[in-house]
């Protein structure tokens, strides 16, 4: 038999062994004060994803207010916080525009590489060369000298 419960925290746990090798099962209490013995116990952790919990993004929202939908930023394609606010969002936040592998590796590559691809531009910004001229600067790594 499996008994799936929702909506509940556990408050206790104890390991009772089984007499002989291996074996056993876990009395869990929980917080409506109900308790029940389990041979398994799966737990599925969650936190509440919403902007307006995080003081951080509540006052970014406050500011410069974006559309949110359950909580979650509707974040420009290149997961900027809005055209004119260069300030770039990933992990489970960008999960509009990463889709679920927001929380993942997968994710995380998917997202810099939005991020470096919005951020290239600015990189190359014009400087005065030693001629006087205006020249182009680009990150580029230096080969190993011989």
């Amino acid at each position: 038999v499996v008994s799936l419960l929702e909506e509940v925290e556990v408050e206790s746990a104890a390991w009772r062994p089984a007499g002989g090798e291996g074996g056993g099962s876990f009395d869990v209490s929980f917080d409506d004060g109900s308790s029940e013995r389990f041979d398994y116990v799966w737990l599925a952790t969650g936190g509440e994803m919403d902007l307006s919990l995080v003081p951080l993004f509540a006052q970014l929202l406050a500011q410069v207010p974006i559309q949110t939908h359950g909580g979650l930023p509707a974040l420009q394609q290149d997961l900027s916080w809005a055209a004119h606010c260069p300030l770039h969002v990933m992990g489970a936040f960008a999960q509009l525009e990463l889709g679920a592998d927001a929380l993942n590796l997968a994710g995380c590559r998917a997202g810099s590489v939005r991020i470096a691809r919005s951020l290239r531009p600015f990189l190359r910004t014009p400087h005065l060369s030693k001629a006087g001229r205006t020249a182009s600067a680009t990150a580029t790594a230096d080969a190993p000298s011989r």
